[in-house]
Parts: C-alpha cells; sequence; structure tokens
C-alpha cells in the first residue's frame, strides 16, 4: 500500500517512500548485564576467561552484582542478540580495571566494536575516571587492539612468559585529562609526557629530542633519538617526518580539548525530527528533577550513524576534534560532540560517495544547500565523534542570556566563553 511522509520506527526508518536510497538507520542498546545475559556474556568472553581465573570468579558471581557495585558489566545488544561485553572493576574512586573485553561476530563489520569502547569511555568520563588499565591475553588480542588503541588507549608494554601455563599479557593503559590545553602549550605538555613514560629528553633548536632511557629499555634493543619538531603551526614527528595532529592527542587524553584563540565550536542547529534518530536527546518532556543523567544511565539507544548535515558555514577553522554544539529549534541546545570528518558537496555526490547518507531524505538535505555564493549547491556533511547528551536542555531564553546575540537559525561558531557557559549550564 503506497504512502509518503516521513516514518519513525524502532528502527528508525528515515525517508520517504520515493527515495531508491531508503535505509534503516541501525542501533544499539547499550545497558548493564543482566543474569539472562550470562550464557552470551560466557561465549564472547570465554577466550579471555580460560587464560584469566579473574574473570571466571567475576562472571560466577555476576547475578549478584548491582549497579552500585565496583564491579560493573555493560552490554551491546542489536535485536536481542548481544555484540560486545565489557567488564571492569573500580580500583578506586577514579581508577578503572578492565577485567575483559569481547565481540561477537559480526560486531566489527558494522563498526559496533569501537563505538561500544568509545560510549563506555563517555560513561567512565561522566564518572570523574581518571585512568584505566588493562592486561589482555596476548594470544587473544587481535581484534581488541584497534578499538581500544584508536579511542585512545595506549601500549605500554607485555609481560613476557616462556611457559605454557602462564602466557603472555599486554599491558595498555587510557588517561583521562579533564582539561583545556591552549595551542602554546603543546610542546611542553608532550615534554612532560615523555618524560612520565621514562624518556630522556635533550633539547634541540626549534624541539627537542626524545628516547627511552637505558635502564627501561628491553633486551638487545638499542634506542635512537627521535624528535619533536615546529614548522610554523605545526608539530612534526620524526621519523618519519609527519605532521602530529591535534586530534590524536585530544583522543588520546580524552576529554582533553586544545584550543587557540582563533578557533571556534561549531553550532549545529536543527530539528527534532532530524535529531531524534542520531542523537540521544535529554528527557525535556519531564520534570527538571528527572532528566537523564549520564552518570546512572544504564540502557540507552546507541545510533551507529554518526553523520549529520547543515547550510555550508563555519568551514574556515573546521578540523578534526573541533567541538560541537546541537541545538534543538523550540527545545534548546542539548548535546555536545566533536568532529570526526567533513565533506562539502553537492547532495548528489555526497549520496554517491557517503553511505550514511542514505539514512536521510534527499528533499531535506537538498534544502539545506547554499543558494549563492562560491559554495553554491553544496551541502557541508560532518561525521562526529564523542556525543555526549546533557542532563538537561539549555533553552534559547538561558542562552540569550548569556549572549544577547546568540541566533540558532544557521549552522554557525560560537565564541569560546559562550559555548563553555552552556556546557556547564547542561551538566
Amino acid at each position: 500500500m503506497p504512502f509518503s511522509g516521513l516514518v519513525l520506527t524502532e528502527h528508525n526508518f528515515l525517508c520517504h517512500s520515493s527515495s531508491s536510497k531508503c535505509k534503516v538507520a541501525m542501533k544499539m542498546i547499550l545497558r548493564q548485564a543482566v543474569k539472562k545475559d550470562l550464557p552470551a556474556i560466557w561465549n564472547i568472553l570465554k577466550p579471555w576467561a580460560e587464560q584469566d581465573s579473574t574473570v571466571s570468579v567475576v562472571l560466577e558471581n555476576l547475578p549478584a552484582v548491582g549497579e552500585q557495585s565496583h564491579i560493573q558489566c555493560r552490554v551491546f545488544e542489536q535485536d536481542n542478540i548481544l555484540r560486545c561485553v565489557g567488564l571492569w572493576i573500580y580500583d578506586t574512586q577514579d581508577q578503572v580495571r578492565l577485567l575483559a573485553l569481547g565481540f561477537g561476530p559480526g560486531a566489527s563489520d558494522i563498526g559496533a566494536d569501537t563505538r561500544f569502547v568509545r560510549e563506555v569511555i563517555l560513561e567512565w568520563t561522566a564518572m570523574r575516571v581518571a585512568k584505566v588499565i588493562a592486561k589482555i591475553p596476548e594470544m587473544h588480542s587481535a581484534p581488541l587492539i584497534g578499538p581500544l588503541k584508536s579511542s585512545g588507549f595506549m601500549f605500554e608494554g607485555i609481560s613476557s612468559s616462556l611457559t605454557e601455563k602462564e602466557r603472555a599479557q599486554l599491558h595498555l593503559c587510557k588517561h583521562f585529562l579533564y582539561r583545556t590545553l591552549p595551542r602554546s602549550g603543546v610542546m611542553n605538555f608532550l615534554k612532560e609526557f615523555l618524560l612520565s613514560l621514562g624518556y630522556e629528553v635533550r633539547e634541540e633548536g626549534d624541539g627537542f629530542g626524545f628516547r627511552i632511557r637505558s635502564e627501561y629499555r628491553l633486551p638487545f634493543i638499542f634506542s635512537a633519538w627521535h624528535r619533536i619538531t615546529r614548522s610554523g603551526s605545526d608539530i612534526i614527528v620524526h621519523p618519519p617526518a609527519r605532521v602530529l595532529e591535534l586530534h590524536e592527542l585530544e583522543t588520546l587524553f580524552y576529554p582533553l580539548q586544545i584550543h587557540s584563540r582563533a578557533e571556534k565550536p561549531i553550532l549545529l542547529p536543527m530539528e527534532k525530527k532530524r535529531a531524534t534518530p542520531l542523537i540521544e536527546l535529554p528527557m525535556f518532556e519531564n520534570h527538571q528533577d528527572t532528566l537523564f543523567d549520564t552518570a546512572s544511565m544504564r540502557h540507552m539507544k546507541v545510533p551507529l550513524n554518526n553523520l549529520t548535515y547543515s547550510y555550508p558555514s563555519g568551514l574556515p577553522g573546521m578540523r578534526k576534534g573541533l567541538p560541537l554544539l546541537f541545538y534543538i529549534n523550540r527545545v534548546g541546545a542539548v548535546g555536545s560532540g566533536r568532529v570526526e570528518d567533513w565533506f562539502l558537496d553537492e547532495p548528489k555526490n555526497l549520496y554517491s560517495n557517503l553511505d550514511e547518507m542514505g539514512f536521510f531524505d534527499p528533499e531535506d538535505v537538498k534544502e539545506h544547500a547554499a543558494t549563492s555564493g562560491p559554495r553554491s549547491g553544496k551541502v557541508m556533511v560532518i561525521r562526529f565523534h564523542w556525543y555526549r547528551t546533557f542532563k538537561r536542555a539549555v533553552t534559547f531564553e538561558e542562552i540569550r542570556r548569556m549572549d544577547e546575540n546568540f541566533n540558532p537559525q544557521r549552522t554557525r561558531t560560537l565564541p569560546w566563553d559562550l559555548f563553555q557557559s552552556i556546557i556547564s549550564a547542561g551538566k
């Protein structure tokens, strides 16, 4: 039976019937594990549990563990199938030990593995965790290392073993820095960080050299000097000579934000019907004292499509890692994120080159194209990540009291101090 109009279902069917690019936007459920999950959890974590008896003991006692326990287990579920499992323990109030991590069949194919790791990192961030440590059985580490390292975990070493009974373990760590670092301070920050890792550092003209201290080197390993230098506004690492991007450091130490005076966050206004399937919103329709609380929320829908589109403005200062503020018309500012990548092109080319564009109504995308100037006919598409929902929506009236010139009619840049004030108001 033919019909027209926008359809929103549990799977977020997002297009008009006339569109040949119609797709179903996949969503995962991120939640706390419950007793009925145990068979699937055992199946996913079995390789790790066989190498670490601690994991087996914790899983056996998992049904008795509550949400307030220092032991936590999260799962990523799709259509009643567990795709990802994470098990950790709070050693102290601000330090977490990752006991086990596992991905089920198909998780990496749909990008659920990396997304799960990042959603868990966001939860740790809400809890003000300072450090997460992990010891991963080396023989089962292959599917885990990529998602962990791309989300900010760094390799710290390997515990060697020459026996069959005790197998080697990889040591990884994730540091959390809750601060804004001026761009001018990045070189000193890198120097102090390398010293903390056991490197020796020497000044060298426009930068510094570094190498691992001799007492920390592995047997038969000889360490050459590496260098970090400046080239204009860029930071270059040698060898090989390559630019160290700011977003690499921001991911490594997330939620660290590196900021320069000339850089401005971007405001992304959108209608609620487009935002609802794309991002998690505060429960603004309820009373303010019952709004979504990231620190205690244990059941949420996570869309795997992190792509949105807008009028092509704010491009001169665009970079990976640039902060984003999501604003829903007639609701207010609802959350923040960061730029993962961006594209500027005509809608037909975007639909040809970006698979995720199929989730959006082509006619709506065309309406956001520039109508004049050098970008006429083009739309800006932003792929974002590290999205964090506010505890409550910050209304237009509140923002106007912060800045009487605030105008959410179109994608635009925001003064840094206004962005920070809105973030603080939404917490």
